[in-house]
């Protein structure tokens, strides 16, 4: 059966996006997961990112990097978009939008070079679109229209769920048991292991990104 941890106090002060003011809703021996709204123009006071990072953007826009040794790279990013970020030296960042863009920080906590034991498990690739798949992650693409339902799925990993859009779904465990659950679009959700399916009972499709951490 699918378990959800609830973050009550993350919650209350984050049922999704914008993410004004920062909040860490997660942290534990996985990962970090830091929710914050980028300020256009604004240049980050210097830091470093200690770890490999999956971040997730709501709206557009450019990230320019510029590092001590005058080295500058630009992340170019579209609404909805995911990327892999290598842990960092010392740097500044500036971000170029038409307005503060909401990100999610997912900060890993296996090692860089870890080697798997776990497999993952096969999905339609018509309703999960694999975004990056490598020794610490896989991220998928969910997509289900309106009345659209998954088969049946055993998911073996912890993982962290991003609604992109809001939703009205109703998932079934392996026990029988149906849960209907409402989502705010960027309301982010920890889930472990389990057998299930995934229904959208809303009125419009529905996209998340699902940040499945190997072990």
């Amino acid at each position: 059966m699918l378990t959800i941890l609830a973050f009550a106090a993350a919650a209350a002060s984050h049922a999704g996006i914008p993410y004004d003011p920062p909040t860490t809703p997660i942290d534990n021996a996985v990962a970090r997961v830091e929710l914050s709204a980028g300020v256009p123009h604004v240049v980050t006071k210097p830091h470093v990112h200690l770890t490999n990072r999956v971040m997730i953007y709501f709206q557009a826009g450019t990230n320019t990097i510029r590092y001590p040794d005058g080295r500058v790279s630009a992340e170019h990013f579209r609404a909805g978009d995911v990327q892999w970020n290598d842990a960092m030296g010392t740097h500044t960042a500036t971000i170029t939008a038409a307005g503060p863009v909401d990100i999610v920080h997912v900060e890993l906590k296996s090692p860089p070079a870890m080697m798997p034991t776990s497999k993952n498990p096969a999905l339609d690739p018509s309703q999960f679109k694999v975004e990056l798949d490598n020794n610490q992650v896989r991220v998928l693409r969910l997509h289900l229209g309106k009345g659209e339902k998954t088969p049946t799925y055993n998911e073996r990993l912890e993982r962290l769920l991003v609604p992109l859009t809001e939703a009205q779904l109703k998932t079934s465990g392996s026990d029988g048991a149906v849960k209907a659950v409402h989502y705010r679009s960027g309301e982010v959700q920890w889930l472990t292991p389990g057998t299930q399916s995934d229904e959208n009972t809303g009125n419009a499709p529905y996209e998340a990104i699902i940040v499945e951490f190997k072990k």
